[in-house]
């Protein structure tokens, strides 16, 4: 499916009346936008990622890297060309066992935060899902660091899968447990 049928760019309103537009990331216009993006978050923010993003190699490689048929990124653009946000859908290759299953990854900017571009951006990863012929999202969050993000998923339908007691670990030596919340998609709506 072609991402232009998922209708990109696509604008969003934020909570303060701010508007955002939502579109694929495009490696070689973006570059530098996501270096900015990541740049504008703290160290104990980039502490919690998968990925070492103040390291300009993972950025590249992983980030910008990426093969459109297993990550597809998408970027909230702000009125001033930044990266403002970026949700990733990561897909196992079909047909495989988990050919039906995406993996949901959602980051805000930190002066953007509380004005819900997270939930329009994971309501926008469930439509491309949907579009793709997904039957089941995952994604995961750290107790007591990301609760923001576990209520609004919730109220997205997603559930607690499973718990891992004491999986991350903050800089102090503090332990909390991974949250995977999962949802399970529907292709079979009728049409009215």
């Amino acid at each position: 499916m072609s991402l232009a049928k998922h209708g990109y760019p696509r604008p969003v309103i934020l909570k303060n009346g701010e508007e955002v537009w939502l579109r694929p990331l495009d490696p070689l216009v973006d570059e530098a936008r996501l270096f900015g993006f990541l740049g504008r978050f703290s160290e104990e923010d980039r502490w919690y990622l998968e990925n070492d993003v103040s390291d300009p190699e993972i950025v590249r490689n992983y980030l910008l890297g990426f093969h459109p048929s297993r990550m597809i990124p998408i970027v909230a653009i702000d009125d001033l060309e930044r990266i403002v946000g970026k949700a990733s859908l990561n897909r196992f290759h079909a047909p495989g066992a988990r050919g039906h299953i995406g993996r949901i990854r959602v980051l805000v900017d930190p002066e953007y935060r509380g004005q819900r571009l997270g939930t329009f951006m994971l309501l926008d990863m469930i439509q491309l899902s949907v579009n793709l012929g997904l039957r089941m999202l995952i994604t995961e969050f750290i107790k007591g660091i990301e609760d923001k993000a576990i209520r609004a998923a919730r109220k997205l339908d997603f559930f607690e899968q499973a718990v891992l007691p004491d999986y991350a670990k903050d800089r102090r030596g503090n332990n909390y447990d991974l949250a995977i919340m999962v949802k399970r998609l529907h292709g079979d709506f009728e049409d009215f």
